[in-house]
């Protein structure tokens, strides 16, 4: 009984039409597959995440409608998909998912939390993401261990950068709270910087520290875009605020800031919808 509740309640909730036409919407789905198979997904044909499943292929940049019908979606979901397109993208998708739900149908959005990015950078943290959770990153250290056969050691130097340091040679891996807030939040700028200076915080440094949207627009500035993939962060910062106003904007008649498994509508309540990224998260759902 327990296992059938959360799918029992979904089935009394919703119309069986809408169950049955799959009228729940995971945008920029990736890999991530609901256990139910009423989801109908939506993805970028390029991903570097597997097409398997995906329903309907979509590029969020091309800013065009997305192909499904005016008041007909119940759930309109992304989970770490904003992060990863421009804010013309963002606030397109925001239109485009008013149009397509339902009176009374839910938006959900689940973001990567830029603010705690540049609190644990001031801090001069490295973020808990680097080097084993981040692609980027992980791919550099897979590179290395490879290199040396595992032959290597792992510590932290007296400027408390993580070092990977080869048994048979000299030759390191530093992992610090500059690379690796630029490998976790915007990879593509990492070249340019390079190029710039070796002391990428100097590079970066803003006259006013509490100014986070004038330290993104810098972060942008190195971006190559050329360079960018899909699956990175591209440091296009939209703040939690500007995000909510816009929102109300558009015409939802409730917004508001909410947590993992935190949503009016039980098909956000299962786990594999719920990942917390080690705390770079934050949820926002509407109301149509």
């Amino acid at each position: 009984m327990e296992n059938d509740f959360l799918k029992q309640y979904i089935h009394n909730l919703y119309s069986d039409e809408s169950i049955k036409e799959k009228r729940f919407y995971n945008i920029g789905a990736g890999s991530q597959r609901s256990k139910f198979d009423f989801w109908t997904y939506i993805d970028l044909e390029t991903s570097k995440y597997s097409k398997k499943g995906i329903d309907i292929f979509y590029d969020l940049e091309s800013l065009s409608p997305i192909p499904v019908p005016d008041d007909h979606a119940e759930v309109v979901f992304n989970s770490f998909v904003i992060e990863h397109i421009s804010m013309e993208a963002t606030k397109n998708l925001c239109r485009e998912a008013f149009r397509m739900l339902k009176k009374g149908g839910v938006f959900h959005s689940k973001v990567h939390c830029y603010e705690y990015a540049y609190r644990l950078y001031n801090h001069k943290l490295i973020s808990p993401k680097i080097p084993f959770e981040c692609r980027e990153s992980n791919e550099l250290l897979d590179d290395f261990l490879k290199k040396y056969n595992g032959r290597v050691k792992a510590f932290f130097n007296d400027k408390n950068e993580y070092v990977f340091k080869s048994l048979s040679d000299s030759e390191e891996l530093i992992f610090n709270a500059e690379n690796s807030f630029i490998y976790h939040n915007a990879t593509a700028a990492l070249d340019n910087l390079s190029k710039g200076s070796s002391n990428i915080r100097e590079l970066l440094e803003t006259k006013d520290k509490k100014d986070i949207a004038s330290f993104y627009e810098n972060v942008l500035g190195y971006v190559d875009k050329n360079k960018k993939e899909p699956h990175q962060h591209n440091a296009n910062y939209f703040s939690k605020e500007d995000l909510f106003s816009f929102m109300k904007d558009v015409g939802f008649s409730e917004v508001y800031f909410t947590q993992p498994y935190q949503s009016i509508s039980p098909t956000l309540w299962e786990d594999k919808l719920n990942p917390v990224h080690m705390g770079f998260l934050f949820s926002i759902e509407a109301i149509k």
